[in-house]
């Protein structure tokens, strides 16, 4: 069940840092620090934690479904404003500001944060909490300022960077829906019998990343054919 959560944070991680590129320097800091926060305002509970809280944590499968269902209800809400937003904008029609929270990045950042923290205190033995506290909040931050500055050399273009913000959001959305029901089900009949949790979770992430690529590449050849009937016309 580790697996999965760890999958999910990362996931939801990734798709932050695509929505961020679409946002200015300035501000695409302040969210980071703030996505961070928590691991200084939420310290001593963090200290309190030990692997066995940890271990329990990730492998709750309650704690999968809520994540999941946190990840559904916010994509859900911020693809329908952020449809709505680059309507706007492409019309050219007045652009309400309400509608830029669609490009705020997942929340699950601070949580994948404090996971990082407590698992980094429990794991680095030779300094002290504040000195793990620090580094984490600070490594955290550089990582993801750096990766989106990297996101954004790749996808240098705004209607580049919409679509890979788009296509994030999108699996994102497909894993937290399918995948609590992946987890709980069945592979076949005889899963419990003879099938190894490796070759379980094998399966499982199998077809997921089939369903993914799939979906993906429905809307990738869709885009394709949307752009030249679009070049056709003009």
């Amino acid at each position: 069940m580790g697996l999965f959560i760890l999958l999910i944070l990362f996931a939801a991680w990734l798709q932050s840092m695509f929505k961020l590129i679409l946002l200015p320097r300035p501000v695409r800091c302040g969210l980071l620090a703030a996505a961070v926060l928590p691991i200084f305002l939420f310290k001593e509970k963090l200290a309190a934690c030990n692997l066995q809280m940890i271990d329990k944590f990730v492998s709750d499968g309650n704690n999968l479904r809520d994540l999941c269902t946190l990840i559904v209800i916010q994509e859900l809400l911020s693809l329908t404003a952020g449809l709505s937003l680059l309507k706007e904008h492409e019309l050219g029609k007045k652009i309400h500001v309400w509608k830029y929270a669609a490009l705020l990045p997942s929340l699950l950042l601070p949580i994948g944060a404090m996971y990082a923290e407590a698992t980094a205190f429990n794991t680095i033995l030779n300094r002290t909490f504040t000195e793990i506290m620090w580094g984490t909040g600070i490594v955290l931050f550089l990582v993801s300022a750096l990766s989106c500055e990297l996101f954004a050399w790749i996808r240098r273009t705004l209607s580049s960077r919409i679509s890979a913000a788009m296509t994030a959001s999108w699996i994102l959305l497909l894993l937290a829906i399918f995948m609590p029901a992946a987890v709980e089900g069945k592979i076949s009949s005889a899963a419990d019998q003879d099938q190894t949790d490796w070759q379980r979770n094998f399966c499982i992430l199998a077809i997921l990343a089939g369903i993914v690529f799939f979906t993906g590449t429905i809307i990738h050849l869709y885009r394709i054919y949307k752009g030249r009937k679009q070049k056709c016309v003009m």
